[in-house]
């Protein structure tokens, strides 16, 4: 495998992609203002790193000399994207550019990972051949990030993904407590996804890069559930409560909160290009216990 660069390391997914890449070849993670978690920092190396800043992103791509580069950084806070459109551009779309640019400058190949956010997020089962049509400022700055990556590089991935799950993931980490707590949850039973375990995501990145693929992939878990299915799922798993799991509609919520009601991703195209079956959420969270859990 080559040396790979990954932006975003000290974030949720990006930390759960070097812990998947570097026991296996030399990584180098990016990080902006987050700290690295103390695991990574024993076997990866780390550079700070501001994607808006192209000069900047230029030379450190240069230094490093990467053969492949995951560009996971971005501003993935859905409701601050909402907020502040101007910022939420500068970084997942120009960022992104910067990104694809440095890699054009030194032949680097790129797997961008996008969401599932890119499109209008009404019907769901969206396959890569349909059209992307966001409601959100971060779906759509998302969605220029992709444009500008193809606009930059012929030979690029896009891997859209969604509803990341895995170590340290920062939701499951909230349900937890709350069940350990004997605290009542409320669940939407009407918001629908397509569910991903971080290391699988991973794996399927790996086969893109060995293969040099390049186009649109859908990476994402093969089962689409609400948040309820999702936590009952978890619950049962890790031997938690699952009686204090509420089911509730989102309803007339669904636009305040800025919820899509459902942003499930059809794989079957991106399955069968690479030969390999996701996992459901069951084999997920299976996998998850198995690592020890979040």
């Amino acid at each position: 495998m080559s040396n790979i660069l990954i932006t975003g390391g000290s974030g949720f997914v990006g930390s759960n992609l070097a812990r998947y890449f570097a026991p296996k070849q030399k990584t180098i993670i990016s990080y902006f203002q987050s700290s690295i978690p103390d695991d990574l920092l024993e076997i990866t190396k780390a550079v700070q790193l501001d994607i808006r800043d192209a000069e900047e992103v230029s030379t450190i791509i240069k230094q490093m000399l990467p053969e492949v580069v995951i560009h996971a950084a971005g501003n993935k806070n859905v409701r601050y994207c909402e907020a502040c459109p101007d910022e939420a551009y500068q970084t997942n779309a120009l960022g992104t550019r910067n990104i694809a640019r440095a890699c054009r400058q030194i032949g680097a190949y790129m797997v961008y990972i996008s969401t599932d956010l890119v499109f209008s997020c009404t019907e769901g089962g969206y396959k890569e051949t349909d059209e992307p049509n966001p409601n959100l400022v971060y779906g759509k700055t998302k969605l220029q990030g992709e444009d500008f990556t193809l606009q930059e590089l012929e030979n690029a991935a896009i891997c859209r993904s969604g509803g990341i799950y895995g170590r340290k993931a920062p939701l499951l980490g909230w349900l937890s407590s709350e069940l350990s707590r004997d605290r009542v949850v409320e669940c939407f039973t009407d918001i629908f996804n397509t569910p991903t375990y971080a290391e699988n995501l991973a794996e399927t990145i790996s086969i893109i890069i060995q293969k040099r693929l390049s186009g649109i992939f859908h990476t994402v878990g093969r089962e689409k559930v609400n948040r309820f299915q999702f936590f009952q799922s978890y619950a049962r798993m890790f031997d938690m409560n699952a009686e204090l799991l509420y089911p509730v509609q989102a309803g007339d919520q669904t636009a305040k909160m800025l919820l899509q009601p459902d942003s499930s991703l059809s794989s079957e195209q991106t399955s069968t290009r690479l030969g390999v079956t996701f996992n459901s959420v069951t084999e997920g969270f299976t996998r998850l216990k198995a690592g020890g859990g979040v």
